[in-house]
């Protein structure tokens, strides 16, 4: 069968060093001459973002083949006592790039690395410790690079998880699993304002372990996410494409205009003109509009800006 008759994404579970590991593939509709590794933000549902990624597959190249993994704690099979350190996400998320490094071995076969919030964050860890190996470009999409607990969401998080505590959060989320699913969505889409097939998702989440396994890798960005490592990114922006929102508060303006000042001959550090929130896979038509940015971006052709997109 080939892959243009197959009805992706193909799901599956990964053995990742050891761990289960929910997966979406889109198999290049040619010979495969790009692999784009996806790494989801918080809370690391891959389903969140399968119409993102699908629309990216059918408008892109036929020769780019997509995998999106998803974190540590909320797969499907993954043991539900199992508790995972921040490091623990980075560390996964290399593995990951090895494995599909070792499966497209050509030495011209490009690797891409795309993540949203959160997930841009791992993807730059994963490009730090595997940089020599024919990584392309890096595509971070609303993200969350360094000083997350001093941003606006960051700093309310933290007030609201030192006055409640992360066992009491997953014991209230488990309650809920006991609400029939129709009638739970329907809660999430008045509580919301989601719609489609993100309710579904947002559903499948509420349920004791995947809430605690959430928000301890919420704490742990706080206390882990700090400085950003200049000498880095000084050495390898070229291979960077960093996209912001105003309407973002958790990776705010004001850090925008930090890397500007900080690389103010970057020529691939976006502002984005429609204000899209942080979360806009929750919504149809951003979902579209970043997707076809991220096709313009894979094609190689990156129009200059300094201020907007």
């Amino acid at each position: 069968m080939r892959p243009h008759t197959l009805c992706t994404p193909l799901r599956a579970n990964w053995q990742v060093a050891g761990h289960l590991t929910n997966t979406l593939w889109w198999p290049a509709r040619e010979e495969t001459t790009t692999v784009l590794l996806f790494i989801p933000g918080n809370p690391g549902l891959i389903e969140y973002y399968a119409e993102f990624l699908e629309r990216i597959h059918e408008q892109a190249s036929p020769n780019l083949e997509i995998f999106a993994v998803s974190h540590l704690g909320v797969s499907t099979g993954d043991d539900p006592n199992a508790l995972y350190s921040f490091q623990d996400q980075i560390d996964h998320k290399i593995e990951c790039f090895d494995i599909l490094k070792k499966r497209y071995s050509a030495d011209d076969t490009k690797f891409v690395l795309m993540g949203h919030s959160i997930g841009a964050y791992l993807a730059v860890e994963v490009f730090k410790q595997r940089h020599a190996f024919n990584i392309d470009r890096l595509i971070a999409l609303f993200p969350c690079l360094y000083d997350i607990a001093l941003t606006p969401n960051g700093m309310h998080f933290t007030r609201l998880f030192n006055k409640l505590p992360i066992g009491v959060v997953s014991t209230m989320a488990s309650a809920l699993s006991y609400i029939s699913p129709p009638i739970l969505e329907r809660l999430i889409r008045l509580l919301t304002g989601q719609q489609g097939h993100s309710v579904k998702v947002t559903a499948s989440l509420l349920n004791g372990p995947f809430v605690r396994s959430v928000l301890r890798m919420a704490q742990q960005e706080m206390e882990n996410v700090q400085q950003l490592d200049h000498d880095f990114y000084t050495t390898h922006l070229d291979k960077f494409i960093i996209y912001y929102s105003e309407n973002d508060q958790w990776a705010p303006i004001e850090q925008y205009k930090y890397m500007k000042q900080s690389y103010p001959e970057h020529e691939h550090l976006y502002l984005c003109e429609e204000r899209l929130p942080h979360s806009f896979i929750l919504d149809p038509g951003a979902t579209q509009y970043m997707a076809n940015k991220v096709v313009h971006w894979l094609d190689g052709s990156n129009s200059n800006s300094n201020n907007k997109e």
